[in-house]
């Protein structure tokens, strides 16, 4: 730093704020600054910093993968709620499986992250890799959730977008003959399991396919359905990439979106602008979701756990529209 304060022409004290962004220092200064820094080659050893502070300024964020757009999208969006502060996000893909996480959870922790964001893969098995981390380090469960975990949880209210789902259905079905079909997710996590049981509790009795969240289930559930004998109908998505899966085997089958099947999807990030017709969707609050998150990281460390469900939004696109 005293190398970067000579050739600067500033003090060290000036280098250390301008660094450590500390402290506001005139633009010119931090010009110089990091002109000198980006000359010299100099490198801040955030490692010596985290063990002269105390911390690590370093958020650990485990997602179940990186395939599901949604996740990605919901990761991007994490970044730039954190895009303001001096803090780092990690993030570490689990690819669903339990051992895994856990492995996710280690290394995070061997890092010593000053706090761990999950996105549990089992709303039942991930149930140690969440006490694992909340036990050495500030943890908050994300978007899914092991229920009996005594930690943080900041997601969307599944239970509300469902309403949402359920009023526009009643008040727009109608405009297609046929049954409410739900093609959704067997319940290996909440959001799964949360968003059948509201459908199933408004629609019961409705034929439901359940599977996985991606597109291609939303393709073979096309199928499945077809071959029961359904040629018409509003077809209910648990998630915008099985829409988007559901929507492209209707064409390639010959049928017509919202002409013979209406599609509603849920989530309303990432892939749903894809979606030719335009998808009607229950979008999520993520950039409030964001907000929560890093306010709960920010938190003081003995804060009694907190479930935070935000309320969603219905976007009604031309997969479903309004009926006139």
């Amino acid at each position: 730093m005293a190398d970067v304060a000579a050739r600067a022409g500033v003090s060290v004290a000036t280098v250390s704020r301008v660094i450590s962004e500390s402290r506001p220092v005139a633009e010119s200064l931090r010009e110089a600054v990091l002109g000198a820094a980006a000359d010299l080659g100099y490198q801040v050893n955030l490692v010596g910093r985290a063990l002269r502070k105390g911390r690590t300024s370093t958020v650990g964020l485990l997602v179940p993968d990186l395939d599901n757009p949604f996740f990605s999208s919901l990761a991007q969006h994490l970044s730039t709620a954190f895009k303001g502060s001096t803090t780092d996000m990690l993030v570490f893909s689990t690819c669903g499986d339990l051992g895994v996480e856990r492995r996710g959870v280690e290394s995070f922790l061997g890092r010593q992250v000053d706090a761990i964001v999950m996105i549990p893969c089992h709303e039942t098995d991930s149930a140690d890799s969440v006490r694992r981390a909340s036990q050495a380090t500030r943890t908050i469960q994300l978007d899914r959730q092991v229920v009996d975990a005594d930690v943080h949880f900041v997601g969307c209210d599944n239970a509300y977008g469902m309403e949402l789902i359920g009023d526009h259905v009643r008040q727009n079905v109608a405009t297609v003959d046929g049954p409410v079909i739900y093609v959704g997710a067997r319940a290996v996590s909440s959001t799964g399991h949360e968003r059948y049981e509201h459908f199933d509790r408004d629609f019961p009795g409705s034929p439901a396919y359940l599977g996985e969240f991606d597109f291609g289930w939303g393709q073979e559930a096309v199928d499945l359905l077809l071959e029961d004998g359904h040629t018409s109908g509003t077809i209910v998505a648990a998630a915008d990439i099985i829409a988007l899966g559901v929507m492209a085997r209707l064409h390639h089958r010959g049928y017509r979106v919202p002409e013979h099947f209406r599609v509603i999807g849920f989530d309303g990030i990432g892939v749903a602008r894809f979606a030719q017709p335009s998808l009607t969707t229950v979008r999520q609050p993520v950039e409030e979701i964001g907000r929560t998150v890093l306010d709960l990281i920010s938190d003081a460390p003995d804060s009694i756990s907190q479930t935070i469900r935000i309320q969603p939004e219905l976007v009604v696109g031309e997969s479903s529209p309004v009926q006139p």
